[in-house]
């Protein structure tokens, strides 16, 4: 799978670069971290993350796939989630499909190759904060208008 750059613009001002998966376009939500070993589907269907970008402290996410057994719901609720590396190969006899699949069907954004401690320590140190991640605008006084909007 080919990724995609996408642009990430924090409330405190610090934008980003990286690379996306599943859903494409632009997206808006609150800066979370959760530091679960395992059960990232779990996480990305459960409806208390609704409009929440969640960053998981785990380095590789997406080896264990995705199945419907898995969902907490009927459909992912969080806008998008962080991960240091992406593993696109699921080894688990359950799986059905990969993550990026899973999210790009439930219309949520995947982003990775970012340092994902960095993430987690800013939002530990500063708190949760809105954010928007874009593959389609990366200019950063674009995305600060569009903010304010």
């Amino acid at each position: 799978m080919m990724l995609k750059p996408v642009w990430i613009y924090l409330e405190n001002g610090v934008f980003l670069e990286a690379k996306s998966f599943g859903f494409e376009g632009s997206k808006t939500g609150e800066i979370v971290f959760n530091t679960s070993m395992s059960g990232y589907q779990e996480i990305m269907s459960d409806p208390s993350y609704a409009g929440q970008f969640v960053v998981f402290t785990m380095p590789e996410i997406g080896i264990v796939g995705c199945n419907d057994d898995d969902m907490e719901s009927q459909s992912v609720h969080a806008s998008g989630m962080f991960v240091r590396s992406l593993n696109e190969m699921p080894s688990n006899f359950r799986a059905r499909e990969n993550l990026p699949s899973l999210l790009k069907k439930h219309e949520s954004m995947g982003i990775c190759e970012i340092d994902t401690r960095y993430l987690t320590k800013m939002i530990r140190d500063g708190g949760p904060q809105m954010m928007i991640a874009s593959t389609e605008v990366s200019d950063k006084r674009k995305t600060e208008r569009d903010a304010q909007k």
